[in-house]
């Protein structure tokens, strides 16, 4: 029971805390605060296909953020998928360097709280 009254806050505390600068755009965040963020899964894809140019769709389910492009182009459309704190609304948006924070990030977040730093190696 004091678990179940203790939970909302628990997650209210965490996440205040984790994106407390959550409003500020993306490319005003260091690597260190990228790095360093916690609760954040974090992710390695290979930068030759990001430097090519993939497709969103392609791309969310490659790095497994999602099980299928069927779903990720759902989430997509839905506008349910925020690439460096911008909406990713068009399924033919292309993933290239031109996303890439201090040239090997990209903050990515699925729907309200699934939050995804992926790196590109």
């Amino acid at each position: 029971m004091v678990l179940k009254l203790l939970h909302p806050i628990i997650i209210s505390f965490f996440t205040k805390k984790l994106f407390a600068n959550q409003s500020a755009p993306a490319e005003s965040l260091s690597a260190d605060d990228l790095e360093s963020m916690e609760g954040v899964i974090k992710i390695e894809f290979a930068k030759e296909k990001i430097e090519a140019g993939i497709d969103v769709v392609s791309f969310l389910a490659e790095t497994g953020i999602f099980p299928s492009k069927g779903e990720a182009r759902k989430m997509v459309q839905g506008g349910g998928v925020s690439i460096n704190r911008k909406k990713a609304d068009a399924i033919d948006m292309k993933v290239d360097t031109t996303l890439l924070l201090h040239n090997k990030y990209i903050l990515l977040q699925k729907g309200r709280r699934n939050y995804y730093l992926i790196k590109a190696v």
